[in-house]
């Protein structure tokens, strides 16, 4: 049975090889005469576009003729190479497919009446440049590929011989049909033998690889196969298992992501309501602090001396520095109440592109000037320009303020990195010092109206939120990083570098 299955097999693949090597010849090699009647059109395509008119200027009309030119040597050389390998394909025909002594001669001189007008044309491409004969020219690329045309069209095309073929095939089609349906009936044990192996070994582990992917579909990515196969599925189980792994990753940084996100929705959800109470409580408080000042102020005014000469030195001293202290503290509190109202403002700017780099650079010379900060220094890394849609004045006090945050946490002698980068759709700027650092609680929460890290009466809490809400109105992104305390920390800007569709639109 092997053998009458090996020899039915072996007469069956090379019946099988013969019509595979006609199908290659039908698809491939066999010269189509349709093609070549196209590619022979191929020469009408520089000559679709229309001339421009004498309306138009000398030079546009030079610069079409001159395209028209190019187009034509491009066309050229297509239909050429399209020819030559129409005639090498016809010259390679197998015994069985070769063309009579009459067809032959036919397609001989079709081949050289080809190539002499294609010649002919090419060697007067040139007249296109002339105004006066670029018509005629035309005139005779299309009576040529006319005349050409109908040549090929009284030939007989060779594909046509395949017919032949394909009846031969199909004989021997049936005969090996009948040979490998009375070797069938003998084979039945043995397929059945295979089919019991196949289960074993193939069917069975395949199984399990699809009860895996309806496990990962349900949702379950923790389910790894376990094959005890040593072939090619056990590798496929590896590459399961290692998808599975990744998909798992994949979806905790997603839900990690999420929450993240959701604490971002729930801080701005936080600052805009506290930006209206702030408001409010800004424009409540701004009254009274200027009826106090404009009091202090009338009342050292209208003070008489000869009232003050009745009291003590002492007295006197301490009048005015009771005044003093009074309209300083008014003043402190107007300054907290205008941090309110810019806190609380949330108008729509103006947005531009503008060079963060250079705004960087601004800033970084700005505080090497200042005396408080003279024993630390501030490096920046980029000096070429890179560009952002924001508003300038604000990303420049967005980073003011972080450089200075950065400053005041720095120890003296200590130094701040700036380093601007350029994302693929982002600007990322980055404040790294190296001072006290922050806990986990305190990360969570440096964003927060009102909440700081420095000490009593050195800060408000309200610049870092403000320079949050400016960066979210810019559609961007503020992030902090920080290993702990006594490590530093890093503050990380990314800016769009393109106009948000939002504002587009």
């Amino acid at each position: 049975m092997l053998i009458l299955f090996s020899v039915s097999s072996i007469v069956g693949i090379n019946s099988y090889r013969r019509m595979v090597s006609d199908l290659e010849l039908s698809i491939d090699k066999i010269p189509r005469r349709d093609a070549l009647i196209a590619s022979l059109t191929g020469l009408l395509k520089p000559f679709r576009v229309d001339f421009p008119d004498s309306s138009e200027s000398l030079e546009t009309r030079q610069n079409f003729a001159a395209l028209q030119h190019r187009m034509f040597e491009q066309a050229y050389s297509e239909v050429n190479q399209r020819v030559e390998d129409f005639q090498r394909n016809w010259q390679d025909l197998a015994d069985n497919l070769r063309p009579g002594y009459t067809e032959e001669s036919s397609y001989l001189s079709m081949f050289r009446t080809i190539e002499d007008r294609l010649e002919y044309l090419n060697n007067d491409r040139d007249l296109l440049y002339d105004p006066n004969l670029r018509e005629d020219f035309i005139t005779d690329v299309m009576q040529t590929v006319a005349e050409l045309t109908e040549i090929a069209e009284r030939l007989p095309d060779p594909s046509n011989r395949l017919g032949e073929r394909l009846q031969e095939a199909r004989e021997d089609y049936r005969l090996h049909l009948r040979l490998v349906g009375s070797t069938g009936v003998i084979s039945f044990l043995l397929f059945s033998l295979l089919i019991y192996f196949s289960w074993r070994w193939l069917f069975n582990p395949i199984e399990e690889l699809a009860k895996g992917v309806e496990k990962i579909y349900r949702g379950d990515y923790s389910y790894r196969l376990d094959l005890k196969t040593n072939c090619e599925i056990s590798q496929m189980a590896m590459t399961f298992n290692n998808m599975a792994a990744k998909i798992e990753q994949d979806q905790q940084d997603k839900e990690q992501e999420i929450e993240d996100r959701s604490k971002q929705l729930v801080l701005s959800e936080r600052l805009a309501g506290v930006g209206f109470l702030a408001s409010g409580v800004a424009h409540e408080i701004n009254n009274p602090l200027s009826v106090i000042m404009n009091a202090v102020n009338g009342v050292k005014r209208r003070l008489p001396d000869d009232l003050l000469q009745q009291l003590s030195e002492k007295d006197r001293q301490r009048v005015h520095d009771y005044l003093a202290m009074i309209l300083s503290e008014a003043e402190r509190c107007e300054a907290i109440t205008k941090k309110l109202l810019d806190f609380s403002y949330s108008g729509e700017e103006e947005r531009n592109l503008y060079d963060v780099t250079a705004i960087c650079q601004d800033v970084t010379s700005m505080v090497s000037h200042l005396s408080k900060y003279r024993n630390k220094s501030v490096s920046l890394n980029q000096t070429d320009p890179l560009h952002a849609w924001i508003n300038g004045p604000e990303i420049k006090q967005v980073v003011l303020n972080l450089v200075a945050n950065a400053l005041d946490a720095s120890d003296e002698g200590g130094t701040i990195e700036v380093a601007v980068t350029e994302l693929p759709d982002q600007v990322e700027i980055s404040v790294t010092d190296h001072g006290c650092g922050m806990t986990k609680e305190q990360q969570a929460k440096i964003f927060e109206p009102f909440f700081t890290t420095k000490e009593v009466g050195q800060g408000t809490g309200l610049g870092l939120s403000i320079t949050h809400r400016i960066v979210v109105d810019h559609n961007g992104r503020l992030e902090v990083l920080s290993d702990g305390p006594g490590t530093g920390s890093t503050f990380t800007l990314r800016l769009p570098k393109k106009l948000p569709t939002q504002r587009a639109a």
